[in-house]
């Protein structure tokens, strides 16, 4: 505590007043309010501790927004924002090196009711896929039509619906496009069929497909 009158510690404390005895005060041996202070160190102790405490604060809001904004993004798969339309349906059988692309973009538009039926809406299932059980595919699920349920998981998970009818769920349109080129990377063995070809209508040599085989190795 000081004095109000000279800001010094020089007072002498009674019952009922506080009297100066600071003898260069012109208040010197007169009665004086007590003036209480906090010292300087607890002045600037207090003061960092309120900008640190308003700085961490205000860098843990900032950081959540980001961390939470950035979060929003992860979750939101950007092929989603690509809408379903005959232009960019081409452009992606185009990109996934569709085999056939036109004829598969017919079959597309049989499968899904020109890009509108239930099952497209749905799952993403633009053909009709069913859920692969053991290739490589990039289906997240099943859809059960008898219950109009659907059901995501591994193809360990789901393997016990097996013999159940079921269709390919998909996050995306798109990757019901990559899922068929999955299939017909897997199952349709173009470079057998084309070998076949020659075989039956090309070549007379009844040699000629081992020769191509051969040198093709």
């Amino acid at each position: 505590m000081k004095t109000s009158c000279c800001q010094s510690k020089k007072f002498l404390l009674e019952k009922e007043f506080s009297m100066c005895i600071n003898r260069r005060c012109e208040n010197y041996m007169r009665p004086t309010s007590l003036k209480f202070s906090i010292p300087v160190w607890n002045k600037i102790f207090l003061g960092f501790f309120l900008f640190f405490f308003f700085f961490l604060t205000f860098n843990d809001f900032s950081y959540n927004n980001k961390s939470t904004r950035s979060n929003e993004l992860n979750r939101t798969n950007v092929k989603e924002l690509i809408p379903l339309t005959e232009e960019n349906l081409r452009r992606e059988l185009d990109s996934n090196h569709i085999i056939c692309p036109e004829q598969v973009y017919a079959q597309i538009m049989i499968e899904s009711g020109h890009l509108n039926s239930y099952l497209t809406k749905k799952t993403n299932n633009l053909l009709g896929m069913r859920y692969p059980f053991k290739r490589s595919t990039s289906a997240v699920g099943i859809f059960l039509p008898a219950t109009d349920l659907i059901i995501k998981g591994n193809q360990t998970e789901l393997k016990k619906y097996k013999r159940q009818n079921t269709y390919a769920v998909y996050e995306n349109w798109q990757d019901c496009i990559r899922d068929y080129k999955f299939w017909q990377e897997q199952t349709f063995k173009l470079t057998e069929i084309y070998l076949t070809f020659l075989g039956n209508v090309y070549a007379e040599d009844t040699l000629y497909i081992s020769k191509i085989r051969s040198i093709a190795k």
